[in-house]
């Protein structure tokens, strides 16, 4: 949290700034609270062909972090890049992925993690028709893009497969990954 001005308006003879204080670190608080989340159809969308459910986003967190459970369908996935501003870590739950990171390559499976540091080219592929993962974004801001350019999940199962995605879309959606510091590399 960030350090509040040391100035105190008066009005009448009640500090204004000493109320604003007491709220401001209620919120915070509140925000650092403890929490139970699952995925469910009220915090998840269909994103592409892939169902993303938000346990924790930036705006949960106070920016520090987001966490996604992501279904993830083969084929679908992300062309190579890297991030300016977050770390990206994948937690295995089901399923094989393949990550190209830098000049390395993992294969994960469940229960292990990857570990994608920010201005390390990246990409992945999964080995199997679908994967599960939890997502951890440090810190917090990529989640949006999801968000974003998806729809409501109608089913915590994975969305019909897209016919297409237009190019209108996907140029669209290249824009604001690199609003966001997702700058996207050419195929190799």
């Amino acid at each position: 949290m960030g350090a509040l001005k040391s100035t105190i308006w008066l009005r009448g003879r009640v500090p204004l700034a000493v109320t604003f204080t007491k709220i401001f670190y209620m919120t915070a608080a509140l925000l650092r609270s403890a929490t139970l989340q699952r995925p469910t159809l009220e915090n998840s969308v269909h994103y592409l062909a892939h169902t993303f459910s938000f346990l924790a986003t930036g705006k949960d967190t106070d920016n520090d972090y987001a966490l996604i459970h992501c279904f993830f369908r083969k084929g679908y996935t992300p062309p190579p890049h890297y991030h300016t501003h977050e770390d990206e870590s994948f937690y295995m739950l089901e399923g094989v992925i393949e990550f190209q990171a830098g000049e390395k390559k993992f294969t994960a499976g469940a229960g292990e993690l990857i570990v994608l540091p920010k201005m390390i080219p990246h990409s992945f592929n999964l080995v199997t028709d679908t994967a599960k993962a939890l997502l951890l974004i440090t810190p917090a801001g990529i989640e949006t893009l999801f968000k974003e350019f998806s729809v409501p999940a109608q089913t915590l199962d994975l969305p019909p497969i897209p016919r297409k995605i237009p190019k209108e879309l996907f140029q669209r959606l290249h824009h604001r990954a690199e609003e966001l510091g997702s700058m996207w590399l050419p195929e190799v």
